[in-house]
């Protein structure tokens, strides 16, 4: 049985026959293909693998516009990663369906495809090219972590990055600059789902850091996974809208802070920490 899913406007699923010639005229471009093969490049070597599966990604009208490979069990060279895990791998937008929105929605409801396809696994890797920037932030913005830097991939250096599939992410989550005007530096940024407002990040700007001064979210959501989602897109949204800033910091106080799990789940690192307090970084360029 072909597995199928449908999210919003694309749906995920297995490889069939009647896409092959789709997939032979899938188009790259000559600096894509420096990051990606083309699917009629790899599919073929998917489908003789047990171990690969070889995926599409069908707009509304039928139309291949994405592809990539599920490798469970793989190990990419450099990097010590656990046994029971999936890559994806080879992943890319039909050239002619570029500039829509497509890969940021295979990328925001990938882990659910994986874990359809893959109930037994909890371990979510890929590898890009470090210079590559627009894939990274992608993914970021999709939930994965950057958990390690290669400097010596085929085309130079890479990163790994990793999504924990056992861990709550909202993938209808954005994080939107408000335009209000605060008082002594500090910018609110809302966190939105679904079109309404769950909950806001207080930051200040000093210098090359970002400090993060609050995390609010609403009661009704506070179980729902919106604290930590928000934090793993934050390195992105920063880039974007914040200029100089190179590191973000949060510092938590208490002994038993309720926020110390959060933070070490979000990839950030406790740098400093003295009896009442821990203060966690997380650099945002590299």
């Amino acid at each position: 049985m072909v597995i199928k899913k449908q999210f919003k406007s694309i749906k995920v699923q297995e490889f069939e026959e009647p896409y092959r010639q789709a997939l032979y005229d899938f188009k790259l471009s000559d600096r894509q293909q420096i990051y990606s093969s083309l699917p009629k490049d790899v599919l073929d070597d998917a489908l003789t693998d047990k171990d690969r599966i070889a995926n599409i990604v069908l707009n509304e009208k039928d139309q291949v516009v994405g592809f990539f490979v599920l490798h469970q069990f793989y190990q990419h060279e450099g990097y010590d990663t656990p046994e029971q895990v999936v890559y994806v791998r080879s992943l890319s937008i039909n050239e002619a369906f570029q500039g829509n929105g497509y890969g940021t929605q295979i990328m925001m409801f990938i882990p659910q495809y994986v874990q359809t396809v893959f109930p037994d696994f909890n371990h979510l890797y890929l590898v890009v090219d470090a210079e590559n920037k627009g894939a990274w932030n992608l993914y970021e913005r999709a939930g994965f972590m950057h958990t390690a830097t290669k400097e010596e991939g085929p085309i130079g250096k890479e990163r790994l990055y990793y999504l924990d599939l056992d861990a709550k992410y909202v993938s209808s989550l954005s994080l939107v600059l408000n335009d209000e005007e605060y008082k002594y530096g500090i910018n609110i940024i809302d966190l939105i789902k679904d079109g309404s407002k769950v909950g806001f990040i207080a930051v200040e700007q000093h210098d090359n850091r970002l400090n993060i001064t609050s995390i609010e979210v609403d009661a009704s959501e506070r179980l729902s996974g919106i604290a930590q989602s928000a934090l793993r897109q934050l390195p992105t949204f920063v880039r974007k809208n914040f200029e100089g800033i190179n590191v973000i910091t949060i510092t938590l106080y208490g002994e038993r802070n309720e926020l110390k799990p959060l933070c070490l789940n979000s990839n950030f690192v406790a740098f400093e920490e003295g009896d009442d307090f821990v203060i966690f970084e997380k650099y945002i360029n590299y």
